[in-house]
């Protein structure tokens, strides 16, 4: 997750379990007759509610509460529908007659179609994301561990190294991860 929606939401689930803290804390020592907390509790005024309905300010208050609430939990919602999409790149070599652009998640599912042709590995996902503010393609390969490690990361390195070469000056980054595991039978 990207850090402003990272941040948002937990600045959200921080405030959620600030307030339910407080409220359960609270229920504790009143039912407990906690002295300061029992005598807070009697001195509620139960009438607030129906005096504070008939005040003109009331309906501007609850207008903004909604609205708060409905812009606060759309930035919620979004952010876990379409978490770690990464925008087109901008290459080097773009000036004023014209832009090169390249999707990355095209770059991706290219140099994983290419490296799942090589007979050292099972699984290869390729896949292009945003994490925290960063544009990364993310290579995850298996491999049986009777093949040699250098054997397969000769065979990724190279793959990374196209990809560094293909995106030269645009800001992204690129990671590889090497799995050797025994394959279930």
């Amino acid at each position: 997750m990207n850090r402003g929606p990272a941040a948002w939401h937990r600045i959200t689930v921080g405030l959620v379990g600030l307030l339910l803290l407080l409220v359960g804390v609270s229920a504790v020592l009143w039912r407990t007759d906690v002295a300061p907390v029992h005598e807070w509790v009697n001195r509620i005024d139960q009438g607030w509610a129906a005096r504070t309905a008939d005040t003109g300010w009331w309906p501007v208050l609850l207008v903004v509460v909604v609205v708060v609430a409905v812009v606060w939990g759309w930035r919620l919602i979004a952010t876990t529908v379409r978490p770690g999409k990464v925008d087109d790149l901008l290459l080097d070599g773009s000036d004023l007659s014209g832009t090169l652009t390249v999707a990355p998640k095209l770059i991706a599912s290219a140099v994983g179609e290419d490296l799942a042709r090589a007979p050292a590995l099972d699984r290869v996902v390729a896949r292009a994301t945003d994490d925290r503010g960063r544009k990364i393609v993310r290579l995850t390969v298996t491999a049986e561990p009777s093949h040699d490690y250098a054997e397969i990361a000769s065979v990724v390195g190279d793959a990374v190294e196209d990809i560094r070469d293909a995106v030269d000056g645009a800001d992204i980054h690129v990671q590889a991860f090497v799995n050797l595991e025994n394959r279930q039978r």
